[in-house]
């Protein structure tokens, strides 16, 4: 299903709740509010919630953490998102077809991620590592109880912690496509005392805690760090698409961003969750691979968040708008899909435009007036990159058994029908075994970039004037690592389409 709307962005009704449920009635009190400050009372809440919501059941022990099912949906919502806007075949959207497997680091005693992922998406598979006996028997059994032992394997992992990712089970894998972890948030015990004394009431996720998950030495900066420094190795970086962290401290955004960064990861997404007035946790993903996702997705976070813009990743998508003359009709004369051509007049400057890039692929769809364009070199569209390019023209022609084919004209690009598909294959079969190895048997294209163009009617100014229609491009920055190239890119393609003001 695609990804559905928050259903928690308010606070529950427990009232509604107790009349489905008799044994989350009984722990109501009085004012038919909910004593956070009684684990069983918690424990019920997340069962019924889990059941009503999303038909699962579970188990949960009463010295281990009990998760807060909107926090976890959340999180299950944000990776949902996050890779149906970055399919390696471009697909836009929900893409049932698409086999995802993820792997939670730290299922804890509920493995609720891979319960709540699996349970929404019947295309998704689950790993889950845990170092906790207890949590680990609990999980398997909550797994099993729900029929998805199929889908969802609990595999070994180093029991010190030492080591996060389990390197040795996914090289049975083509390829893991997230993974999710929500680490211990503090320190030392001190810090979890004192971070309580300051709440008005317990966190519901934490008042059944063992130490083992709630403590970590550093904090969950510091194991987050180790994940990103376990996610650069060669052997793991193209294994696994999206690597993301649930972060319990605004703090730590900045932080986790910054190590980041200082890795040469340019690759980001950053997002809040939000439940009612009370809870907020923050999101860090990050890929190693070039697959961008939209604006909406890397950067999720709303005014008042707390998070600075310097943490944001760069934006993804632009657009501009190009005025036009008379009025946008709907006549099916115009294959472009405006009936006095205004519309058309723009479509076909874009493509004239980007037809004259030496060294670019391009494919448009006159019916949805949506191009895709791919550049496997980089720039070649700055004068300065032309110049260049000039410079290096043979002055003679070729020998005669040389392979006349070569020519970078735009008349020699692959058929458009298949051009897309020339891209970085991501199986893994091509990559070498030994961990060493750094060389990439292709390089990804330096930019692949959707372009779609539509018209607007901007509401009149008064009664008596009709304002002139506008047709509006928007591109979106699909795979790339370098942000400024996408961006010197839409400035050019601006420059080129919008007439210079008079």
């Amino acid at each position: 299903m695609p990804a559905p709307d928050n259903i928690y962005e308010d606070d529950v009704d427990f009232t509604t709740l107790a009349l489905q449920y008799p044994e989350f009635a009984k722990r109501l009190k009085p004012n038919r509010q909910l004593d956070f400050s009684d684990p069983e009372s918690v424990r019920q809440l997340t069962k019924c919630l889990l059941h009503r919501d999303f038909n699962l059941a579970i188990d949960l022990p009463d010295d281990r953490l009990c998760p807060p099912v909107p926090n976890r949906f959340n999180y299950t919502l944000f990776i949902q998102r996050l890779l149906d806007d970055t399919s390696p075949d471009f697909h836009q959207g929900y893409d049932p077809e698409r086999q995802v497997l993820g792997l939670d680091i730290g299922t804890g005693s509920s493995a609720i991620y891979p319960l709540l992922a699996c349970a929404q998406r019947p295309s998704w598979r689950f790993l889950c590592t845990e170092i906790d006996d207890k949590n680990r028997h609990y999980a398997q059994r909550n797994i099993s109880a729900n029929n998805l032992a199929t889908r969802i394997r609990m595999i070994d992992t180093d029991s010190t912690g030492a080591k996060l990712i389990p390197s040795s089970h996914l090289k049975h894998f083509d390829r893991v496509d997230v993974l999710v972890t929500n680490p211990p948030f503090y320190s030392s015990e001190a810090e979890l005392l004192g971070s309580a004394s300051q709440k008005s009431r317990p966190p519901n996720s934490s008042c059944t805690g063992s130490a083992v998950e709630m403590i970590t030495p550093g904090g969950e900066v510091a194991f987050v760090g180790k994940l990103i420094c376990e996610s650069a190795h060669v052997a793991i970086r193209r294994r696994i698409q999206w690597f993301s962290a649930m972060l319990g401290k605004l703090s730590s955004v900045g932080t986790v961003v910054t190590q980041l960064r200082d890795k040469g990861c340019s690759n980001l997404a950053v997002t809040e969750f939000v439940q009612g007035q009370k809870t907020r946790r923050w999101c860090v993903a990050w890929s190693w691979m070039r697959f961008r996702p939209g604006v909406g997705v890397a950067r999720g976070v709303r005014g008042g968040s707390g998070v600075e813009r310097k943490w944001l990743p760069p934006l993804s998508e632009m657009e501009f708008d190009c005025e036009v003359e008379g009025d946008v009709g709907d006549g099916d004369g115009d294959k472009y899909g405006d009936g006095n051509g205004t519309t058309r007049s723009v479509v076909e400057k874009v493509i004239r435009e980007i037809k004259t890039l030496d060294g670019v692929a391009w494919k448009f769809d006159t019916t949805r007036r949506i191009g895709m364009l791919m550049a496997r070199e980089g720039d070649v569209w700055s004068r300065k990159a032309r110049r260049k390019a000039k410079a290096h023209e043979a002055p003679v022609d070729p020998p005669r058994d040389a392979d006349t084919n070569r020519s970078r004209g735009p008349d020699n690009h692959k058929h458009e029908d298949t051009v897309m598909k020339d891209r970085e294959s991501e199986s893994d079969e091509d990559e070498p075994e030994s961990e060493e190895e750094e060389e990439e048997t292709e390089p990804e294209p330096a930019l692949v970039a959707r372009i779609s163009i539509k018209t607007s009617h901007p509401p009149p100014a008064n009664t008596h004037t009709r304002s002139k229609p506008t047709v509006r491009v928007h591109i979106r920055h699909l795979q790339g690592h370098d942000a400024v190239l996408f961006e010197s890119f839409c400035g050019w393609l601006k420059r080129k389409v919008v007439p210079p003001s008079r």
